[in-house]
């Protein structure tokens, strides 16, 4: 935990995350569309951002050389954290929704699921594009926002985030990336060239 700084980075995470929810609650906004022009789009989709932003620069934050050559089980112990992570967001926002009534059950359930499909997407592009894989959920929002709406404000099945909680092909997206992401987590080696930060 030492080493991967997470016991300052997501703690302050989880707080941001969690002020976003009591700000934003079910607010919208008008947000341009390649196909519609505009659209309302929920601003509780762009709450769980800080969460694999902040994972990442934890999973970032290593020893190479010792963990090269330790004995613990450093990728699944980061699978762990990553879930404990996820797990954290969605205790978190059904508490909110709970406590607050703009929110709900239904819209803290919906933040839940978008930060499972979010971690997941960041964790898979990961295994493949290193650190710039910070920037897969923002690149995923904006493509939901600029080509992800149908006319009469309708979001394709692929988008994930503007879906509501009911949806179940959404929720099985959302943990069929988690699970991928978790997989690439573990079966990918660290990459040799990180440099470590101390």
């Amino acid at each position: 935990m030492r080493a991967r700084r997470a016991h300052a980075v997501l703690p302050a995470a989880l707080l941001l995350f969690t002020v976003l929810l009591v700000v934003v609650q079910n607010g919208t906004a008008a947000l341009p569309s390649a196909f519609t022009g505009t659209q309302q789009v929920a601003l509780l989709m762009f709450v769980p951002v800080p969460v694999p932003s902040a994972l990442m620069l934890c999973l970032e934050s290593r020893l190479a050389a010792q963990e090269a050559t330790g004995i613990r089980p450093v990728r699944s112990l980061d699978a762990a954290l990553a879930v404990a992570t996820v797990a954290a967001c969605a205790a978190l926002a059904l508490a909110v929704g709970a406590l607050i009534g703009s929110i709900g059950l239904t819209g803290a359930g919906a933040v839940a699921r978008n930060t499972a499909f979010l971690t997941g997407l960041m964790l898979a592009v990961r295994a493949v594009a290193g650190q710039t894989a910070i920037m897969a959920p923002v690149g995923w929002l904006l493509a939901v926002m600029f080509v992800g709406f149908r006319a009469g404000n309708d979001p394709y099945p692929w988008t994930v985030l503007p879906e509501p909680t009911s949806a179940p092909h959404a929720a099985l997206g959302a943990a069929l990336m988690l699970a991928a992401g978790l997989a690439a987590l573990l079966l990918t080696p660290p990459n040799p060239r990180t440099a470590e930060a101390r």
